[in-house]
């Protein structure tokens, strides 16, 4: 409870450089730093919708977690809900949660996903089988919706209603797929039982 009042909050961490020739990419970004700088802001769950791109399934299975995401991660897991000292207990619980979506490259291999403390997300369809898109593997620990246009409903791709950019580049209500729009639903549903088990 903040200020006397229950629930869960949300902090948003920018990462992505904006790209003036074409909103739809951006000029990438380091998100090692927003993950540590969240922790250091009172945020106790990490919720991850990125990660690295790979022109080959070669080149992906060959990756490894980048040193500096890794440090950053491990710094949330022990130090989210904690002072600056690491010493005293702030938040609703000592220590974090670090969250990933697993890819959209539908290959076995993903190096974020594959590193052992993070809890990596794989997407599911309709028919509750792996969606088409979605990376996969026993690294993934668990899947979620995330839509799929392949096994949709007749007539209608399945899909999930997020924000984005819309029409005129602004801000909007848009239906995407992918394993980013799985991720969110974990990462709630794991700040819903922290809520409940903490009694905040």
């Amino acid at each position: 409870a903040k200020n006397g009042i229950k629930g869960v909050g949300l902090l948003s961490c920018q990462i992505f450089q904006h790209n003036p020739n074409d909103p739809q990419k951006d000029l990438g970004g380091d998100g090692a730093v927003a993950i540590k700088w969240a922790a250091d802001n009172g945020a106790v769950i990490s919720q991850n919708s990125w990660g690295y791109t790979y022109e080959t399934a070669e080149e992906q299975a060959a990756a490894t977690i980048p040193g500096h995401l890794r440090d950053a991660i491990d710094y949330f897991i022990e130090n989210a809900g904690m002072d600056k000292t690491g010493k005293t207990q702030v938040g609703p619980m000592k220590g974090g949660v670090v969250i990933f979506a697993a890819g959209n490259d539908t290959r076995e291999h993903d190096p974020i996903g594959k590193y052992e403390p993070v809890i990596c997300v794989g997407s599911i369809a309709p028919d509750f089988t792996r969606a088409y898109y979605s990376n996969y593997g026993d690294w993934v620990d668990i899947a979620a919706p995330g839509g799929d246009i392949v096994k949709g409903y007749p007539n209608a791709p399945c899909m999930i209603l997020s924000t984005g950019i819309g029409s005129n580049n602004q801000m909007s209500y848009i239906y995407k797929y992918g394993t980013s729009m799985a991720c969110p639903h974990v990462s709630g549903v794991v700040a819903l039982g922290a809520s409940y088990a903490l009694k905040i």
